[in-house]
């Protein structure tokens, strides 16, 4: 049997971090999404080839796959999407490489759940397709899914305004490659919005609930990395205990440690620093004394200067944190990037590479993005910042308005 693992994507909602790494190379606790994949397949006898569906920076996942897992068992083939083609369009892109049943995971799921049971349930149902679903608090943001006592899905409907059920679509299926002849080739088809309905339409699209005792996270948004890092550390901490600190970190016993925290090899703390739950910090981090973290992820050779505060953000690859910086809700860093000395920034997302010397450049108004543009920006700031950075805030915004782009990604300037 074959396993298609979709990693194509560009993941538009999860740049900066997106910009310099394809969507499944995300890390989650300094470990890709894709390599948590791979290790879950290894464990399937049935399956002997993993086909990866790859388009955006491809090169950087060929890399991954020859120098960290060389020594994988079972035989990775690389299927290159010519253009863009969403789901539907690289599953046909695959079909000269599957035969019969294969099964078929998006390259931005993170879950433990054992696939062998999704194939045992395929094999029991006499559906071309078998979708692995489960339940969330948000239906909206994923497919819908409504199914009859046999198990049979009879109506499926991609992010409902009014979700009808909080049963969704987990990005998991097995499927026949009977479903293929109908989709068009070299051509963008969503396989969600395209496909299922047509097949849900015939009958013949059966669901597996995933057990309660798994987890499952669409690596989508920061928020769901956040997520995902919480889940990964509660996990470790059953058997572990509250904090985990690898073999070379140097952490001083005058450090503050809340767990549950994860501090990876060749750390280096200094003194008087504190970092509270669900804080993970990445291989070689430096940190300087008195800096605090909660909720932070620190993806690995980053610099954090005396005093700064990181709290529920993100720290892409190599940044450079100045002193007495505060980075809050949910504020994400591109890799390499630089903050300056003494500067606050909320909720903002900073470009790969970019150097941030003022605050008003980085500050994201939490209104509706239209609220930004000249004329009608708030006279007060939403974010209860200091009248003097908001005041040069609105000036920049009246010599140089968001363009579109800028709005769409929450980026100022």
């Amino acid at each position: 049997m074959k396993a298609v693992i979709l990693a194509g994507g560009f993941g538009t909602r999860l740049r900066p971090l997106s910009s310099t790494r394809p969507k499944p190379m995300i890390p989650v606790l300094g470990k890709p999404n894709l390599q948590y994949l791979l290790e879950s397949l290894e464990k399937i006898q049935e399956i002997d080839e993993i086909i990866l569906s790859v388009h955006y920076m491809r090169g950087e996942i060929r890399e991954f796959i020859d120098e960290k897992m060389a020594d994988y068992p079972k035989t990775i083939r690389f299927v290159n999407d010519p253009m863009p083609l969403e789901t539907g369009g690289a599953l046909k892109n695959v079909e000269d490489y599957v035969d019969g049943d294969f099964l078929v995971i998006y390259g931005d799921v993170f879950t433990n759940f054992d696939f062998r049971e999704l194939i045992k349930a395929h094999k029991e149902n006499d559906g071309l397709i078998t979708v692995a679903v489960t339940k969330v608090y948000d239906p909206e943001k994923y497919g819908v899914v409504e199914l009859d006592d046999d198990g049979r899905v009879t109506h499926f409907e991609e992010k409902p305004h009014r979700p009808r059920t909080n049963l969704v679509d987990a990005g998991i299926y097995m499927v026949n490659k009977k479903v293929l002849e109908e989709i068009p080739k070299n051509k963008e088809v969503y396989f969600e919005r395209e496909v299922l309905p047509k097949y849900v339409a015939r009958g013949l699209v059966y669901a597996h609930k995933i057990p309660r005792g798994y987890y499952w996270i669409d690596l989508g948004t920061p928020d769901d990395l956040f997520y995902a890092h919480q889940v990964a550390m509660d996990e470790i901490a059953k058997e572990n205990g509250y904090f985990v600190i690898k073999e070379g970190a140097e952490v001083p016993e005058d450090v503050e440690i809340q767990g549950p925290v994860y501090i990876d090899e060749g750390v280096k703390i200094g003194h008087g620093v504190k970092i509270k739950a669900y804080t993970y910090i990445g291989p070689n981090t430096v940190v300087e004394d008195r800096a605090y973290f909660k909720r932070a992820i620190l993806i690995g050779n980053d610099i954090v200067r005396e005093r700064s505060e990181i709290k529920d953000s993100i720290l892409g690859e190599g940044v450079v944190v100045g002193k007495n910086v505060i980075l809050k809700e949910t504020a994400v860093v591109g890799d390499y990037a630089k903050i300056y000395d003494n500067l606050v920034i909320y909720g903002a997302k900073v470009l790969p590479w970019k150097k941030v010397e003022e605050y008003e450049a980085y500050i994201k108004i939490k209104l509706d993005p239209t609220k930004v543009r000249p004329g009608v920006t708030p006279d007060r700031c939403p974010l209860g910042l200091p009248e003097c950075i908001y005041t040069k805030f609105k000036a920049i915004a009246g010599e140089k308005p968001p363009c579109d782009e800028c709005i769409e990604n929450q980026w100022l300037f």
